[in-house]
């Protein structure tokens, strides 16, 4: 099976690395998406790319359900407020991806759902935001 390319800004990546370098599973996650990525420069990313700081709406395709989640480092997590820990397993399996794309979530109980990024609300760098 061939595995996707993701697509990452510089600066994501730069600050996902000082997230992660005094923690081993969340730099053990971080390596493995590395290893499929794409690095650009900021205003280099396409519109259609989940980044850091995105808001993003899934869709289960098998129920129908909407969630509608704010991709963020993990000091800003808030899963009342939508905000979702970039370092979580559904976090690191958004960060990337393109609207349309399906993408495998592992839930809580193990099981895995398959979500499809229905749409990108908002992405900083399409906005011009090329530093939040």
């Amino acid at each position: 099976m061939k595995q996707r390319l993701y697509q990452l800004t510089e600066l994501d990546v730069a600050r996902l690395e000082k997230h992660a370098e005094h923690n081993p599973r969340f730099q053990t996650m971080l390596d493995t998406l590395l290893e499929r990525a794409d690095i650009v420069q900021p205003d280099a990313i396409k519109a259609n790319v989940v980044t850091m700081n995105s808001q993003i709406t899934l869709l289960d395709e098998a129920s129908q359900e909407q969630a509608t989640w704010t991709i963020v480092y993990p000091d800003a997590a808030n899963l009342e407020l939508g905000r979702l820990n970039v370092f979580s397993p559904v976090g690191m399996a958004l960060l990337g991806t393109q609207r349309g794309q399906l993408v495998k979530v592992l839930q809580p109980s193990g099981a895995e759902k398959l979500m499809k990024v229905a749409a990108i609300v908002f992405q900083p760098e399409a906005n011009g935001e090329y530093t939040r």
